[in-house]
């Protein structure tokens, strides 16, 4: 296990003060087109690591806003989380689809309030805890609600090994509560409560795991659904409210 120490790392994120405090980002490319498209988003830095992540801004309601879209993974999307942050983001939002470990039906918004830490990247930002609580999510419930989107709460299983999702460790996580599995909200919301900003997160559920076997659902195609749609829609307007 890591052992978590502290102090400045030797290598720190690009710093730019570009006068923008909110940031949207999703890991789908579907969703994250529909945004770019629909809000009219115009390309203002790319983030440079291994491979090229464009950040955009769209302006809302007389708000200027980040979009861009993450890669899948802790390490991946806290990089890239890292850079947005430095650009002097306060508030990150992040939605996607995740796996359901209960029975809902397909395109369930999730709001997850505990995210447990069965991934790597989090122990670098927050000492060893089975959990990290996610301190937004009555807000981000409530907003949701007002945009007329029923959800489910409960926790979600961050895991990095998306093909070791085991039997038993699946029921493991189904006894402390979970009721979906992702990658990276674990990870984004110890970067985030280390920087001191604010995380807000919701999620879409897909595949499932609930069953005797996994069921893909939409999780391998590119299908557009009314829910994707409007949680763009959601996720915007909560930028613009913060």
């Amino acid at each position: 296990m890591i052992r978590y120490i502290d102090e400045q790392g030797m290598i720190s994120p690009t710093v730019r003060k570009l006068g923008v405090d909110t940031a949207v980002t999703t890991f789908s490319e579907q969703m994250f087109e529909a945004m770019r498209i629909k809000y009219g988003a115009k390309k203002v830095f790319d983030i440079n690591g291994c491979v090229t992540t464009p950040v955009y801004e769209i302006e809302v309601g007389g708000k200027r806003i980040f979009i861009y879209r993450s890669y899948v993974g802790a390490p991946a999307a806290v990089g890239d989380a890292e850079e947005v942050l430095g650009a002097g983001v306060k508030n990150l939002i992040a939605f996607g689809i995740c796996g359901a470990l209960v029975d809902l039906p397909i395109t369930t918004v999730i709001v997850p309030d505990r995210a447990y830490r069965d991934e790597g990247t989090s122990y670098h930002y927050a000492p060893a805890s089975e959990y990290v609580e996610l301190k937004n999510a009555n807000r981000v419930a409530e907003h949701l609600k007002s945009c007329g989107i029923h959800t489910v709460s409960g926790g979600t299983w961050t895991t990095d090994g998306f093909y070791r999702e085991t039997r038993t460790r699946l029921a493991e996580m189904q006894d402390a509560g979970c009721v979906a599995v992702d990658m990276e909200c674990s990870a984004l919301q110890t970067l985030c409560d280390f920087r001191k900003k604010n995380f807000y997160t919701f999620f879409i559920s897909a595949d499932s795991l609930a069953g005797e076997e996994w069921e893909p659902n939409y999780i391998r195609g590119t299908m557009a659904t009314d829910i994707r749609d409007l949680s763009v829609d959601a996720a915007i307007k909560l930028a613009v409210s913060l």
